[in-house]
């Protein structure tokens, strides 16, 4: 029979860490625990393992990143091996350099939908603990030495008409054609 895996939750808002604890806590496969700060998290994994971590990218003083190296770099953490989702509402080229060093599972742009966040976690549970090398000095995450940088082929460009206002009117209406135009079909 497998462990019921743990799912910790620290967020930098209260309201939303209460509010993705309940989500997650609606699969009663997993034990869901909530963190209110940085130090709690750390005590608790120093005595128990946690199968995977949903964390705000920007907690205070301190990033997801620098937790996640912190986990994975501290012997006396109960399991190195965690799972991490970061929730960031923007993601900058630095940021995704220190996920990518840190061993950040996945990052996910708020604002978000809890559930989807349940499907990612319910993902991750299913696909299994990564495996995770020792990848240099002291470094313990997912070994992406030979990762090829691949340029980012997104579109990032985005025209807008007006504030979050997407037009449903056709360009040209039947008025602006003029009356002698050829009318569609005929």
């Amino acid at each position: 029979m497998q462990p019921v895996p743990t799912i910790a939750v620290l967020a930098d808002s209260p309201a939303l860490a209460s509010v993705l604890a309940a989500t997650l806590r609606r699969k009663r496969d997993w034990r869901v625990r909530e963190f209110r700060d940085l130090g709690a998290l750390t005590d608790y994994i120093r005595i128990a393992p946690i199968a995977l971590l949903v964390t705000d990218f920007e907690l205070g003083q301190t990033t997801a990143a620098d937790v996640a190296q912190a986990i994975r770099n501290d012997e006396t953490v109960a399991a190195r091996a965690v799972q991490i989702i970061a929730l960031s509402r923007t993601i900058s080229p630095q940021m995704r350099r220190q996920c990518v060093e840190a061993g950040i599972d996945e990052v996910i742009v708020k604002p978000m939908s809890p559930l989807y966040l349940e499907e990612r976690v319910a993902a991750r549970i299913a696909s299994g603990p990564t495996d995770y090398v020792a990848a240099g000095a002291g470094y313990f995450g997912p070994d992406r030495r030979n990762r090829i940088a691949l340029a980012d082929a997104r579109q990032h460009r985005v025209e807008r008409r007006g504030e979050n206002i997407i037009s449903f009117v056709a360009h040209k209406s039947i008025r602006d054609r003029g009356p002698d135009a050829p009318r569609p079909g005929a």
